[in-house]
């Protein structure tokens, strides 16, 4: 079999998340394998995935939300008051699910925006209800809209 191999530029998470490449490059990202399409004008380009990313967070108390964190299922081993920090140089349309899987107790999973910026106008949103899933997208103008 005959074919061109082609080789796209690469780099970590924090490397591709600071590069603004010419309009139609792609970039593959070493830690995810996810791919990035660049514009020429937004810094670290434009997410392309063909999958979730998808992390178990079995701890509580303040914790951070990942550019490349697309569902955070909250299963903590002892259940406590958490609160997710969402990111706080976020792009239009990036999105971030949440879902409640404490199986005891009555705990609040809060999900936060970062200083100067809103969750439907408020600068949290929780979940305390078992199996309870939310979904956070953010449209520009320091706003995130709850879906």
């Amino acid at each position: 079999m005959s074919h061109t191999q082609v080789q796209w530029a690469r780099g970590t998470t924090a490397q591709v998340a600071s590069y603004t490449g010419p309009q139609g490059e792609l970039v593959l990202n070493t830690d995810d394998w996810s791919l990035q399409a660049q514009d020429g004008v937004a810094v670290g380009g434009w997410v392309i995935r063909p999958r979730q990313n998808v992390r178990v967070v079995t701890g509580t108390g303040a914790q951070a939300v990942n550019l490349t964190d697309d569902l955070i299922a909250w299963a903590p081993t002892t259940p406590a008051a958490t609160t997710f920090t969402l990111p706080s140089s976020p792009r239009t349309g990036e999105a971030h699910a949440f879902k409640y899987l404490a199986t005891t107790g009555s705990f609040t999973l809060t999900i936060a925006a970062p200083s100067g910026q809103t969750i439907d106008g408020q600068a949290s949103v929780g979940l305390g209800i078992l199996y309870a899933a939310l979904r956070v997208i953010y449209i520009g103008s320091n706003q995130w809209i709850a879906a």
